[in-house]
């Protein structure tokens, strides 16, 4: 038997998951069994289980369904200094709003304009600053088949919304702080919220940042460190409670979450499945309060 020997970016990636793993075990050993996932103050509490077997459930389906399919090819070596450089540009953007985020705090009148300058107009900057030939995305998609782009994803996005919304573990989720606001009010942040988040944030972390890394490092070394970067962009949202708790969260949830979103994106390059599973923890706990 050959024993494969182990590489930085092996070392890198299990530390990353590790980490995000190592974050469940930090919060129910300090006695944290509930835990709230949204900076709303409005926003129920939720079991750690309920946060940790949809996320579980969904990524297992998205290994599954189907049982093989294509993987990005390595960038060539003639590509991989130019592809480099953008992955560099784009962490340093991520690193700086994560930082720039923690000092405008919550509820900041300037955090989504710096959002979108940063990771829309700094990803343009970075792109056009340093251009590299594409790292293979669109082949990619093209050669996953047109049915498991429409449908592969279907099973994993179900599985995931029902358990983490509408299941019995989700629990009944206390909606009446948010009743008190106008239909219209919410509507309209729902709809912000869904350009800012599910798509801009999407766009950024996974179509452009996650698939330049896979093209250098492989799979799950960009899925992993791109998550812990997703994770970085949440800190400033949940600042009640000891430090190491709010951390934990956040890595559990948004570093968790981050993990599904980037594996459902290098699976099946399905744009759609990730922006509405996105747009679905933006919006699934507002539709009661909708149509009720």
């Amino acid at each position: 038997m050959t024993l494969r020997a182990v590489t930085p970016r092996h070392l890198v990636t299990g530390l990353g998951l590790a980490v995000i793993g190592g974050a469940p075990l930090w919060l129910l050993a300090t006695g944290r069994t509930e835990v709230t996932t949204s900076a709303d103050a409005e926003a129920s509490p939720v079991s750690v289980l309920a946060v940790l077997l949809p996320l579980a459930v969904g990524m297992a389906l998205t290994r599954l369904v189907p049982p093989r399919l294509p993987t990005l090819r390595p960038a060539p070596a003639q590509d991989r200094a130019a592809i480099a450089r953008q992955v560099l540009g784009l962490a340093a953007i991520a690193v700086a709003f994560a930082g720039l985020a923690l000092l405008l705090g919550p509820g900041s009148v300037w955090y989504g304009p710096v959002k979108v300058a940063m990771l829309l107009g700094g990803a343009w900057w970075v792109l056009r600053a340093w251009p590299a030939p594409p790292p293979g995305g669109r082949e990619h998609r093209r050669a996953v088949p047109t049915r498991w782009y429409w449908l592969g994803p279907v099973p994993a996005v179900a599985a995931w919304g029902w358990l983490a919304y509408y299941s019995p573990l989700a629990g009944a989720a206390d909606l009446s702080g948010y009743r008190a606001y106008d239909p219209a009010v919410l509507v309209t942040a729902m709809l912000l919220t869904f350009l800012t988040a599910s798509v801009l944030e999407e766009v950024f972390y996974r179509l452009l940042l996650q698939t330049r890394w896979e093209a250098l490092s492989g799979r799950w070394p960009a899925i992993t460190a791109t998550a812990l970067l997703y994770a970085a962009m949440h800190t400033h949202r949940l600042g009640d409670g000891p430090p190491g708790d709010t951390v934990a969260v956040v890595l559990m949830f948004n570093g968790g979450l981050g993990l599904f979103l980037g594996y459902l994106w290098s699976r099946y390059r399905a744009v759609w499945a990730i922006v509405a599973v996105h747009g679905a923890v933006n919006s699934l706990t507002l539709l009661p309060v909708l149509i009720g």
